[in-house]
């Protein structure tokens, strides 16, 4: 720390030199991050809330409030307005709330994970010393259901199914991963981290998509992120049970001796209701119209991108496009040199063992995506020149 205070100015000019490589949601180019630049409304809301700490309920009860109103809203485009939850930090804390929640109530220790999770669920299983079993999927990276009943052991508690799988945005078969469930008593956790905010307008906008909600009876909790599709700015994730009573087990009291006892049922302690607020103001701000636009868009945007990738010869998607996901493969050339040459070129794409990830958000427009197909020609032209 330096002896004497700077002025704003010269902290900003050495902020600004030290992030001068950074990549920025702004501009398209990082064309692989299921998040996004955030609604500029939703800023303006964390930053004049950001002082509001939702983790002392007696302290701060009208954001309490609010965040219950949040959770319902967005309950009810998930076909639960009485569900219960919480505005955490994002998917990783809140798949660490359910599996925590559904450890304690069952007392067991096993969980079944479908092989295109999330790489949290694997660190949040280490951290609560869980025992994992790992489930195949199918041609269409889709979770094979009888594949997970020859998994299920005396002390599995849980099972966690994909409603936007990370690499595809694809979504398990959760009706039939339901009725296993509730046939052997076994709590069912959907990460819908991305997909929360893009499958439910997808089915109002006419696509033919599966169930993967609370209207799928044994559904017990689903983990759906603001700060994703929702537009919200980060941190802004989000955990939905059922009903109360299945969180109850990580009810902690805690006696603050500035305005009595509070109860939290999240792993962080102190949380800024910033967050919670613009979520509140964001969905309150675009509603369902809104998002359903955002959503019309961004599949507009993935169609034209895949009609684009057709032009390219030896390069191909992995599958039809579920959502605004989309796989990029090659059968001739090496998937991982495209991808380190489009990094050289400036842009940020996810690479997969077998494939290239692309994430179609507001912020990867017409003119962003033929700039990229121009790249990602002539990447490949001068790899398949080397061969």
């Amino acid at each position: 720390m330096n002896e004497k205070p700077l002025n704003k100015q010269k902290i900003i000019k050495i902020i600004e030199n030290k992030i001068s490589n950074d990549m920025s949601y702004k501009n398209g180019r990082i064309i692989s991050s299921m998040c996004t630049y955030p609604d500029t409304f939703g800023v303006e809301l964390f930053s004049k809330y950001i002082d509001k700490n939702i983790g002392d309920s007696k302290l701060f009860p009208g954001v309490v409030e609010i965040e219950k109103e949040v959770i319902k809203m967005i309950g009810s485009f998930l076909n639960n307005r009485n569900c219960n939850g919480s505005i955490v930090t994002g998917g990783t804390e809140a798949n660490l709330i359910a599996l925590w929640a559904f450890r304690e109530l069952s007392g067991k220790t096993r969980i079944i994970l479908p092989e295109t999770s999330h790489f949290s669920l694997f660190k949040i299983a280490n951290i609560l010393k869980l025992n994992v079993d790992i489930a195949r999927v199918d041609s269409n990276r889709k979770l094979i259901p009888q594949e997970i009943k020859k998994l299920i052991k005396d002390d599995t508690f849980c099972i966690v199914a994909m409603a936007g799988s990370t690499g595809l945005g694809v979504i398990d078969p959760i009706r039939e991963i339901s009725e296993i469930c509730l046939g052997k008593n076994i709590f069912l956790h959907i990460d819908a981290a991305f997909g929360g905010f893009v499958i439910p307008f997808l089915k109002k906008l006419g696509y033919d998509l599966p169930d993967f909600d609370f209207s799928v009876p044994g559904v017990s909790s689903i983990t759906v992120d603001p700060h994703k599709m929702g537009l919200a700015p980060i941190p802004a994730g989000g955990i939905l049970f059922r009903d109360e009573h299945l969180r109850n087990k990580i009810k902690w009291r805690v006696d603050y001796l500035s305005g009595g006892i509070t109860e939290q049922t999240t792993f962080v302690g102190s949380r800024s209701g910033g967050s919670v607020i613009a979520v509140w103001g964001l969905m309150k701000k675009l509603g369902m119209e809104g998002y359903k636009k955002i959503i019309k868009e961004c599949m507009n945007n993935t169609h034209y991108f895949v009609e684009r990738l057709d032009e390219i010869e030896n390069v191909s998607t992995v599958m039809s496009p579920v959502m605004n996901i989309i796989g990029i493969k090659s059968d001739l050339l090496d998937i991982k040199s495209i991808a380190k040459g489009l990094r050289k070129r400036g842009w940020a794409v996810s690479l997969f063992p077998e494939h290239i990830r692309i994430v179609v958000t507001p912020s990867v427009t017409r003119e962003v995506i033929n700039n990229f197909i121009q790249d990602l020609k002539e990447e490949s032209e001068c790899i398949q020149a080397k061969i």
